[in-house]
C-alpha cells in the first residue's frame, strides 16, 4: 500500500516539532513537495489515493496516520476529519 511513504512522511515532516517549523500543516506538504524527489512526492500520493480509494474507515485512517504512520499531527484538533486531510494532503503535493 506504499506504508513506508506515509511512514516517512509522517515521521520525518510531522515530527514532535513540525509546528515550530512550517505556520501550518499544509505548509509543511509544500515543503516536503519542494524537497524530495518528484518520483518520491509522486509515490506519496499514489500511496494516499490507494488508502483513500480501499474503502477504509475513518478510525482506520486515524490508526494509519497517527499510530502506524507516527504523524505528531491531529487534523481532528483541527475539526478536520481523517478522509479529507488525507484528500488535502494528496492535493498540497500536486
Amino acid at each position: 500500500m506504499g506504508m513506508e511513504k506515509i511512514q516517512y512522511l509522517a515521521q520525518a515532516y510531522f515530527h514532535q516539532d513540525y509546528d515550530l517549523e512550517a505556520e501550518n500543516p499544509i505548509q509543511v506538504l509544500t515543503e516536503f513537495r519542494d524537497a524530495e524527489p518528484p518520483e518520491v512526492v509522486e509515490e506519496l500520493r499514489d500511496a494516499m489515493e490507494r488508502v483513500l480509494t480501499s474503502g477504509v474507515c475513518e478510525e482506520e485512517l486515524t490508526a494509519l496516520w497517527l499510530d502506524r504512520a507516527g504523524a505528531c499531527y491531529d487534523p481532528r484538533q483541527d475539526g478536520m476529519e481523517m478522509s479529507v486531510w488525507f484528500r488535502q494532503m494528496i492535493d498540497a503535493l500536486l
